[in-house]
Order: C-alpha cells, then structure tokens, then sequence
C-alpha cells in the first residue's frame, strides 16, 4: 500500500528531526547538556516533550488498538495511563527535580549515603525498563510500515524493514542532537501526533461511532490457526463450528475451502466469539469487561499503570531538566490536560474502528487484505487504517506520521535515558572519573548506538517467538509489562525514599530486587502460556495466568522496603537532615544543600 501522502509527511519529518539534531549539536558539549538540556527546559516546552515521550505507539496505536479489539477491557490502557500523572504530581515532580542529580540512580546513590550497590541496581533496572518499553515501539515501527509501504529492502521483509529504519534515524538524531535537540524534537512530534489523532477522532464523531456506543454487540474477533486445530474438538464446539456461528457466508466459504485442501497444517484466517472471563455464562460484548482479564488482572493492569509511570526513567529523567522544583510541578500539570484529552480520542477511535473498518473495508482492496470478514488481522493496524478509511490517502499519510512520530519521541526519550545510566552512571563514576568533558559526551553517544542496536534485534525477534499472535493487542500489552516493571522496581523505593526518612539502603535495594525481579518472573511466565510452552491445564499456565503481578508485587515491594529498614538499621546516612531539607525545602534552599553536600564530599576526597 505505497502512500505517497504518507511517505512525503514522514521524510518531511525526518529532514525536521535532523536539521534540529544538527542545529542542537553544539549546545552538547558537557554532559549536564547532553543529558538534561543544562535544566534550562521550560515549562510549556517540557510537558509536550513529557507528552511526546509518554505518547509512545502504545498510546498512538496501542490504546486504540486494546479498545478496538476488546472494547471495556481495552479502555483500562486509556484510563490507566491517563491517570497516570495524579500521583507523579502529587508526590515525585517537585522533590525529585529539587534534588538535583542526572538520573534514578544517581538518586539512588546520593539518597543512601554514597551506596554504590543501589546505583548498580537502579542502572540494571533501568536498563530493563527501557528493554521492555522499546521493543513495543519497534513492533509499532514495522507494523506501521507495513501498512504504510508493504514492501521490504535489502532482503528483509517490510516488518524488519520499519524496524531498522526507525532505530537507524534514532540512533543518529538522539546521539547528534542530545536532550536538547531531542527534546525539540519531541515538541514537534508531540504536535503532529496529537493532531493526527485529532482528525481521526473529529471525524468518528462526525459520522458517528454507530451501535458500539449504545447497543451490546457481541465481541467476535479474527484468529489465525491451523486446520488441525481448527477442526479439534467434538463437533458443534470445534472452532470450526464456532467460526461458522458469526462469520459471513462469503467469509467462511475460504475457510471451508482451506478445510477441504486437506492439508492439516496449513494456516486459515477465522473469526470467533469471544469469551467473558468475569462472567462465564454470559456472551461477551463489546460494552462490559472481560475479554482479556479476570477481575484480578482488571485491578492489576489499572495499578500498573498508575502507578508505573512513577518509575519510568525516560519519564522521570525529562523533570531534571527543569529550572526549578516548581516548574516540575506547573509542568506536570499541562501534561495532566493534554493526556486527558488524548486518550479520551484514542477510545472514540478504537470505538469507531469497530463501525468503519467492517463496513469499509470491502471498498479497499490493499485494506481488504488486512482483514478477515470485515475485522483487522493485526488490530494495532487499526490507526493507519482508519486515516485511509475516513480521510483518503492523506488521512493515511497524515496518521502515519503521526505514529512515526509517536515512535520517534518515545525511542529518543529511551536512549538518551539508558545512555545517561551507562554513560554517567557507570562510566563517569566507575570506569573513568577523571574523563574530559568530550570524552564522557562520547561514551553517552556509544551507549546510545548500542542500545539501540540491541533494541533493534529486539523488535526483530518478537515475531520469531510468536508474541505477536499470543496477543490480540500486542504493543499495548508490552508497554504495560514495562509499567509493571518501573511499578515494582522504582515506585515503592522512590515513595518511600522521599517521603519516610528511616528508609534504608538495605530496605531499598531488597524493594528493587522484590519488585523488579518478582515482576518479570511473572511476566515471564505469563509469555510462556501464552505461546503454549505452558500446556493449558498445567502448573506453569497456572502460574502464568497472571498477566499483571503489580496487584501483589507492589504491596510486597512496599513491605519488604519497611520491614528491611525497621529491622535492619545499616545503611541510613549520618545526614538524613540535610537530604531531607534538599528534598522537601524550598528550591533555594534545596540548591544550597546540594552545593554544599558537593562540596563537602569534594573536600573528602581531597
């Protein structure tokens, strides 16, 4: 489907993103440039930054995508992440940005008396976060393309090819550009995806969302499986029959063909009910919960989300760029508006890609091959497709540099957040302290090609495994599992570490371990039932059935960071008083505390 809409907005925004690379580079020669924009970020200009990062293809396909394909259940990605801010305003922004370091884990070691233990950890974890939360971006990348284009280059189809495209410009314009250039950048992407979601969403309701608003429609979704498994089972509940119930008899005339082929391993495209995990005995519909989550996964997913932004190093890195602790605030709370209104959009579209795709896309015959009876294959398609749909091939364009931009704000947010924690927080303090300026930009610049190199291996690899077919709505679930990780590693040591002065360094370093470790084991398992290594009906499907652990592992988190602390005195530093007056002071004082804990550890070393 070679746009030539799409292509020209997205090289327009490529050429923008390099030439402010190009035009920031000079202002990178210190890492206090390189990585917080000399914290001279202005308020207005940081929370559409803020928004670019946060409004990653999670938000821009993502959200739109889980309400598309499980209506509800879908909706918790919208509410969760538009709620996300409440608490980073209440309780992270200000005394985070008055303490005044680089990273979490410069936090982290200046917090608990010089621990370079929690340093190590904090890096390890923010290495991890930014793993989980890149590798939906690439997964939007080479979905996006492939709608986009079609086509791949160099011998790699068009998936792998979106993949490398995006990291290649990314990779240039964060390691060129640093946070300045980035965060430029990021206000502009900011702009173009919200106002391409903007335009998706004024013409949904324009032309109504249709009965997915007000009647309760049964929730029927594709699925692709082979014959073998498709006619499994005793008739009248194979599949098979299933399929039969709801799809359409021009639909299920290819199914029936496949069948009579007689080739047991041969993949066939479906449509089938949907189940209620909530209520059984009921049919699903497309109004109420419990497509994908029991209840328990319902309260756990909103947590993580919630939650989980509290500890999101890309996220919480951009408010060391501002001024004061009071801008942090102020500019928290223009994000607040912003977010709200975006994923109020993302569910209007998701809705309304319900009505249009199946009553359109028979018209489009590059659309129709997406689909199975009028339902999108691939429901993280659904953004692109609705911009064709109800906008033409502009619309398509349009929104396409919408989600390229919703990528490329995201990843740039990422990078230079894991360059900062290799480059200053290993580099600068373990491997060579005594490195010139240029010299510690440099390394920031390496990290951020390596990671992204590895990222790109990353987004090559989920479909090798078979992720995208164990989730209806792939990028968003991803994204979650990153908010579940940030949730339990960072969020209980943060909270406690800034507002309960008897926290510990042992107590904080036990919460990471509990709450970051306990979360991808969870997570882990769930994949591995998900992609059937786990037999259903087996002890590890059991275990795996969790989806979301930040319902137990936060609480733990929380617990194990008390109890350590309460009963485990080491690792309280002898001034807690003047870290608590930096953290909770007023922005003048809170600098002169800074400047004088500085200085007496300068006269220490000397």
């Amino acid at each position: 489907m070679l746009n030539t809409y799409a292509i020209m907005m997205v090289l327009t925004l490529i050429v923008i993103t390099i030439v402010i690379s190009l035009v920031t580079r000079k202002f990178n020669s210190s890492t206090a440039n390189f990585y917080l924009a000399g914290r001279k970020v202005g308020m207005l200009t940081n929370s559409t930054a803020i928004c670019g990062d946060y409004f990653s293809a999670a938000s821009f396909l993502g959200v739109a995508a889980a309400v598309y394909a499980s209506g509800v259940d879908g909706m918790w990605y919208a509410i969760g992440f538009g709620a996300a801010f409440v608490p980073v305003v209440l309780f992270l922004a200000s005394p985070l940005r008055k303490f005044g370091e680089y990273t979490i884990p410069d936090f982290l070691f200046a917090r608990f008396g010089r621990s370079h233990v929690a340093r190590i950890i904090g890096v390890v974890m923010v290495q991890l976060i930014c793993i989980f939360y890149l590798a939906p971006q690439m997964v939007g990348a080479g979905n996006t393309w492939n709608v986009l284009v079609g086509v791949g280059f160099l011998g790699m189809s068009p998936y792998q090819t979106g993949v490398v495209a995006v990291v290649i410009i990314m990779m240039f314009y964060v390691a060129v550009g640093g946070m300045k250039g980035t965060t430029l950048n990021q206000m502009i992407q900011f702009w173009v995806l919200f106002t391409a979601m903007f335009i998706v969403f004024a013409l949904i309701l324009i032309n109504g969302i249709g009965s997915y608003a007000s009647e309760r429609v049964p929730l029927v979704n594709p699925a692709t499986m082979t014959v073998e498994k498709l006619m499994a089972g005793e008739e009248g509940s194979r599949p098979y029959d299933q399929a039969q119930a709801v799809m359409s008899p021009e639909a299920f005339a290819e199914v029936e063909a496949a069948v009579q082929q007689g080739d047991p391993a041969a993949s066939v495209n479906v449509v089938l009910p949907q189940t209620n995990k909530l209520h059984p005995e009921r049919t699903m519909t497309f109004q109420e919960p419990g497509h994908r989550y029991d209840w328990l996964n319902q309260f756990s997913m909103v947590l993580a989300l919630v939650l989980g932004t509290m500890g999101l190093p890309h996220i919480m890195n951009r408010y060391y760029t501002n001024p004061s602790g009071k801008s942090a605030r102020l500019t928290t709370l223009w994000v607040l508006g912003f977010i709200g209104f975006f994923y109020i959009m993302s569910s209007v579209a998701g809705m309304g890609g319900r009505k249009y795709v199946s009553e359109l896309s028979g018209s489009d015959p590059a659309i129709a091959d997406l689909t199975v009876d009028g339902l999108l294959l691939k429901s993280d398609q659904i953004m692109p497709v609705l911009g064709k749909l109800l906008f033409g091939e502009f619309g398509l364009g349009y929104v396409a540099a919408g989600a390229f931009a919703a990528m490329f704000s995201t990843v740039g947010g990422l990078l230079i957040a894991s360059a900062a924690s290799w480059g200053h927080d290993i580099y600068e303090n373990y491997v060579n302290p005594k490195a010139p300026e240029w010299k510690k930009v440099l390394v920031g610049k390496i990290a951020v090609v390596v990671m992204g190199l590895f990222s790109l291996l990353v987004g090559i690899g989920i479909p090798a495994i078979g992720l995208d077919k164990a989730y209806p709505s792939l990028i968003a679930m991803m994204v979650t599992w990153a908010f579940a990780i940030s949730g339990g590693a960072f969020v209980p040591m943060l909270l406690c570490s800034i507002w309960w002065k008897r926290t510990t360094r042992n107590g904080a370093i036990a919460g990471m371990l509990v709450g970051g470790g306990g979360s991808i084991l969870f997570i882990g398992l769930n994949i591995l039932k998900e992609t059937g290594v786990f037999p259903a009906g087996s002890f590890g499907a059991a275990l795996g059935s969790l989806a979301f652990p930040s319902i137990f592992i936060i609480p733990l988190s929380f617990a194990v960071i008390v109890l350590v602390s309460l009963f485990g005195r080491q690792g309280q530093p002898p001034y807690v008083n003047s870290i608590w007056a930096r953290i909770h002071g007023t922005d003048a004082l809170s600098e002169r505390v800074r400047l004088a804990m500085q200085e007496a550890e300068s006269r220490g070393r000397a």
